[in-house]
């Protein structure tokens, strides 16, 4: 299954078999639906291309970089000013992608889920695998555009404009398939169904390592799950789901014992492993085969420093011997961009081809998550301050480890456990969407709390006659 994922992706449609222009509205010429899915393999190909999707959705333009590059973790080009300042358009190509792609993403789901039971000829445990990794996709895919475009979604305005809830796949917008916006509660409930529906069906592990880490299980899915309850203030609710995740390690997760084992050196752009700590990740340093290598987006703009570069901000964040700052960061590029020579970058995506993995989801994350939610309903407890030291301790050598008498209430363990959140999950794309959910400035902290959501692409406005509302803040 994973091989297809990786290995089918040569075409412009990343399948020898043209599966996604068949999936979007089977032309002539291409493989019909019946054939497609009538068989595990074919039923295979077919969710190959969600996932591949999905990848080109969350790493393309600024999806995983908006995250960064509007707080003060970043310096960036002037190109970036518009999105760090809330000063984007309806109509930027940028915003228009990224709306389109995710939604690519759930429609590619979509058809996976609506065709298994039409066609599929194969056990029925087996269909219900597929059918729960295509609601993983989708779910993972709604999360990301709620972040982005959901109206006070990350605030707790639950009433607030959240997305159309597409659920079937979508057959055209003369068709009259066109769906308004539903609030952010019902996207976020809609988001923890496909969750709760998937996990039944989901095994602790795929067939192989690589597989398990970079294709829904249920230790993905309640990772998920815990980062959508933390996103939504249900913090016991986050923790909940967190432990689920956590009562596998160490067997099935643990921390990585290096940083540098994390995130290794790639100046080749060889195949590198993933590893324990990596929950689900898209395994860009694979997808390679004799006609295309996949890119991740992310190596060029930041070995080069054309792009972005990082702030004496954060660097005077870190703690001295903080491994994250003496291993984790680095100048790259000292050839090309003579303006950017003496700046640092991140050595997380060091391969100026990107051809690093990118994590999506690691364990470092669940156990913040955890200790953020046992933080804010329980207060100082042993079990919050060691969650914590396990990230840190790691990190920082020689650190003298937090003790319940460190913090003096609950609030000063919250903000520690942020700050351990900003060090570690730094370029991963998170920064943002924590300092807006807990009320802290972005990069600029003048831009109004509507224009802390992206606008909704003015064509689909325009194509849905109005029944698409934009943004209140545009």
């Amino acid at each position: 299954m994973i091989k297809r994922y990786l290995i089918l992706i040569i075409c412009s449609g990343f399948m020898a078999i043209a599966c996604n222009r068949q999936l979007d509205l089977a032309p002539e010429n291409t493989l019909i639906e019946k054939e497609v899915f009538k068989t595990a393999d074919g039923t295979d190909q077919a969710l190959a291309e969600a996932y591949i999707t999905l990848v080109r959705a969350a790493t393309g333009g600024i999806s995983y970089t908006l995250g960064d590059f509007s707080t003060d973790n970043l310096n960036h080009s002037t190109y970036f000013n518009i999105f760090a300042n809330g000063e984007t358009t309806a109509d930027h190509d940028e915003v228009v992608n990224l709306w389109t792609n995710y939604f690519k993403a759930v429609n590619v789901a979509n058809n996976v889920m609506a065709n298994i039971p039409l066609y599929a000829t194969y056990p029925l445990e087996k269909q219900n695998v597929f059918i729960a990794e295509a609601r993983f996709i989708r779910a993972y895919a709604y999360l990301d555009l709620l972040k982005f475009f959901g109206d006070g979604a990350l605030t707790g305005k639950m009433d607030g404009r959240g997305l159309p809830i597409q659920l079937t796949p979508f057959k055209g917008y003369n068709t009259g398939d066109v769906i308004a916006r539903s609030n952010n509660g019902a996207v976020y409930a809609q988001i923890i169904k496909d969750l709760e529906e998937s996990i039944p069906a989901l095994g602790d592990q795929q067939s192989n390592e690589l597989k398990t880490r970079s294709r829904a299980t249920k230790g993905s899915a309640y990772a998920l799950l815990a980062r959508t309850y933390l996103y939504m203030g249900r913090y016991e609710d986050a923790v909940t789901a967190a432990n689920k995740v956590l009562e596998k390690s160490p067997l099935l997760y643990d921390l990585s014992p290096t940083l540098l084992a994390l995130f290794p050196a790639n100046p080749d752009g060889t195949t590198q492993s993933l590893t324990k700590e990596h929950v689900f990740a898209f395994p860009v340093s694979y997808i390679v085969s004799s006609s295309t290598t996949f890119n991740n987006n992310l190596g060029n703009p930041y070995f080069f420093k054309r792009s972005f570069w990082i702030t004496n901000t954060l660097l005077n964040t870190f703690e001295p011997n903080d491994k994250r700052r003496t291993e984790l960061i680095f100048k790259g590029d000292q050839i090309y961009n003579t303006q950017q020579l003496n700046d640092l970058t991140t050595f997380k995506f060091n391969n100026s081809n990107g051809r690093d993995n990118v994590p999506v989801i690691r364990l470092a994350e669940v156990i913040l998550t955890a200790a953020e939610g046992i933080a804010r309903t329980q207060g100082v407890t042993q079990t919050a301050v060691d969650m914590v030291n396990k990230v840190r301790n790691r990190a920082v050598t020689g650190a003298v480890p937090y003790t319940l008498n460190t913090f003096a209430n609950a609030t000063a363990l919250t903000d520690t456990i942020l700050k351990q959140r900003k060090l570690e999950l730094a370029f991963e794309g998170f920064n943002r969407y924590d300092l807006i959910r807990t009320g802290r400035p972005l990069q600029n902290p003048d831009i109004p709390a509507g224009r802390k959501v992206l606008p909704v692409p003015q064509v689909e406005i325009d194509i849905s006659k109005g029944l698409i509302l934009q943004n209140t803040g545009y």
